[in-house]
């Protein structure tokens, strides 16, 4: 990517840089996982379903901060690959939990290969920016949870 008038942003906001770099990572992702028919928006998903166990939709949805309309399509997606089911609760009909299927299962140990497999330019610096971004992510949760309970 060419930067305008030859400038790299160093004058950039934090917000505007961080915004830059998950775009341009998520367009890397999505050409990575385009041939199992994924996105980086549904790798996230089943990741996380596999991670953490059966979620509801909305509980899905606040683990990867997005709303549940906009996941709804992901989900939907999934179910049609046969990736994921999506069950009735026991306890509330309405309610359905969301699990990974064998296939599922598959087809995410190969998008991790996959993902696992581009190439990074510095692997020291990356594992820096990985704990720099924890802590933000950290101070970030902090605030909404906050937020939530003002």
């Amino acid at each position: 990517m060419a930067w305008a008038n030859g400038k790299k942003p160093d004058h950039w906001s934090t917000h505007r840089l961080l915004s830059t770099a998950a775009r341009l990572d998520e367009r890397r992702i999505n050409r990575c996982l385009s041939g199992l028919g994924l996105t980086k928006a549904s790798f996230d998903a089943l990741d996380s379903v596999a991670e953490t166990g059966p979620f509801t939709q909305s509980g899905l949805a606040d683990q990867l901060g997005v709303t549940p309309q906009s996941l709804g399509k992901v989900l939907e997606r999934l179910k049609e690959l046969g990736l994921l089911t999506k069950e009735r609760g026991s306890v509330d009909g309405r309610c359905r939990s969301i699990r990974l299927t064998q296939r599922g299962r598959s087809v995410l140990r190969t998008a991790d290969e996959l993902v696992r497999g581009i190439p990074r330019p510095d692997a020291a610096a990356e594992a820096e920016l990985r704990r720099h971004l924890s802590r933000h992510i950290d101070h970030l949760m902090e605030g909404e949870d906050r937020a939530r309970h003002a």
